[in-house]
């Protein structure tokens, strides 16, 4: 049986999850009062911290699973 070679890991994946961090990077820091350009309803409200968080994890998530599945 021959060997099937590895699944390439996804480009769209990565740049997905890259931007899922980045995104939630930029929520937390609002969320926590440390990124204040301009005016934002989400600047010092704890709920953006926590949602920034998730989407922080969720694209690491997301950039690992690409990772191991192409390993």
């Amino acid at each position: 049986m021959p060997d099937q070679p590895a699944p390439t890991r996804s480009p769209l994946r990565t740049v997905l999850a890259v931007a899922i961090v980045l995104a939630g990077l930029v929520w937390m820091l609002q969320g926590l009062g440390i990124l204040t350009a301009g005016r934002s309803f989400m600047i010092g409200d704890p709920t953006w911290t926590v949602i920034g968080a998730i989407f922080v994890v969720v694209g690491i998530g997301l950039g690992l699973r690409g990772r191991r599945r192409s390993a």
